[in-house]
């Protein structure tokens, strides 16, 4: 008894230790309110991971910065996470002669799922943002990103 439980103990960290498929994807993420940017996540941890996005979009210049919580689902290759982060924008504008800076911050629950043959990682994920900049407001964004998986 006392061997199955030490080869299960041995079994789940090491599932976990290995769990995302990947420590760095790079590619591409579409949705609001970076219509087409250029996507990479890094995993810091097991769970951590962090996200930047840097595109176009209503805002001509799009950054974002988030920080995930990633959890594993039974299926291999596939997990869930949440995430916060704060969004940057610049948007030209000719009534203003400049530009006009935006802000906000996003909150986000999205799955994603690695293959094991190939190099391909594809993420969904959806959330609030709320707006700080010029004005207070709120909205729903949400993306889809396809990215090469480094191991």
């Amino acid at each position: 008894m006392k061997h199955i439980i030490c080869s299960v103990i041995v079994l789940i960290m090491g599932s976990v230790a290995i769990a995302q498929g990947y420590k760095t994807a790079i590619g591409f993420k579409g949705g609001y309110p970076g219509y087409g940017s250029i996507s990479a996540k890094h995993y810091l941890s097991s769970v951590n991971a962090i996200e930047g996005n840097i595109g176009t979009g209503s805002y001509g210049l799009w950054m974002q910065g988030l920080y995930e919580w990633n959890h594993d689902l039974p299926t291999n290759g596939l997990n869930w996470y949440i995430g916060v982060g704060p969004n940057v924008g610049f948007q030209s504008s000719k009534l203003n002669n400049g530009s006009i800076f935006y802000l906000s911050g996003s909150a986000l629950l999205g799955i994603e799922y690695t293959f094991n043959n190939i190099p391909l990682n594809l993420a969904l994920d959806s959330g609030p943002i709320v707006q700080v900049l010029p004005q207070i407001g709120f909205g729903w964004g949400g993306g889809l990103a396809v990215r090469y998986a480094i191991k």
